[in-house]
């Protein structure tokens, strides 16, 4: 007989990742009610794990105005985490020895449920400089997004598409699921996805799926990111779809190797 993993769930470990997971850069300071309210956690529960982190040095708390911010342990464990991090040290020699033969920015890109988690990005001087999201649910507007929707679970694309919010971020961004499930399926069909200047102006990029062989499911993607100084959205693609492709599938060995 098969127990039940849910008896050896630790809800207070989940708690407290809950409560450090509500900082971000763009929300740096976070007061208890706020994190109380945020997390569905009641203050007194709050008041407990949020004391219990500021004395193990992960959170820090301003002693007059009581703000609560990341603390030093925090940085440390992140980078530790990221450091030991093994499919980023397995992708990083692949996308450095593309992006020196190419001279091209690469994103690479996680999938998790949907939304888009960084991995690692290599610049190219040329290309227009943008601060990565480390979590994005802007599928629709990116290359890596629409990489990712073209492979993804007939269930989870219909999910997606009834409720994203197809925010408009650059004119070109498309912002209706039709047009959108267009585009997918001709993606689908050549094996990678175009940004016409839909999340940043000035910026066309090139994408393609990262799968897990074994599972068949879709894990991530990865894109290309050129300058429209330089490139037509058709030299793009004469240029580096089969570049792009070839990356995406090297990529995918390595994922399915670290995941099986």
């Amino acid at each position: 007989m098969v127990s039940d993993p849910n008896v050896y769930f630790a809800k207070t470990l989940e708690k407290g990742l809950t409560v450090l997971g509500l900082f971000d850069k763009d929300h740096s300071r976070r007061t208890l009610s706020e994190i109380s309210r945020l997390a569905g956690i009641n203050k007194t529960s709050t008041y407990r794990l949020v004391n219990t982190l500021v004395l193990l040095g992960y959170l820090s708390k301003n002693a007059r105005s009581k703000a609560l911010r990341l603390g030093p342990k925090a940085l440390l464990f992140g980078h530790t985490i990221v450091q030991g991090y093994e499919l980023l040290h397995m992708v990083k020699p692949l996308i450095d020895e593309v992006h020196r033969l190419c001279n091209v920015t690469i994103d690479s890109t996680l999938v998790d449920g949907q939304t888009l988690l960084a991995l690692y990005r290599r610049e190219a001087s040329s290309t227009l400089f943008f601060r990565q999201p480390l979590a994005s649910e802007d599928l629709h507007a990116r290359a890596t997004g629409k990489a990712v929707l073209s492979r993804m679970d007939q269930s989870d694309l219909e999910t997606f598409l009834a409720k994203a919010p197809f925010k408009k971020i650059t004119p070109n961004t498309i912002d209706q699921a039709s047009v959108l499930l267009r585009q997918i399926e001709e993606d689908r069909n050549r094996g990678y996805s175009i940004n016409n200047e839909e999340y940043l102006q000035g910026l066309i990029c090139i994408g393609a799926p990262l799968m897990n062989f074994q599972t068949g499911k879709v894990a991530g993607a990865i894109s290309f990111d050129l300058p429209t100084t330089e490139y037509t959205i058709e030299s793009l693609i004469s240029t580096y779809a089969g570049q792009v492709t070839k990356l995406a599938n090297d990529i995918s060995e390595l994922v399915t190797m670290n995941e099986s």
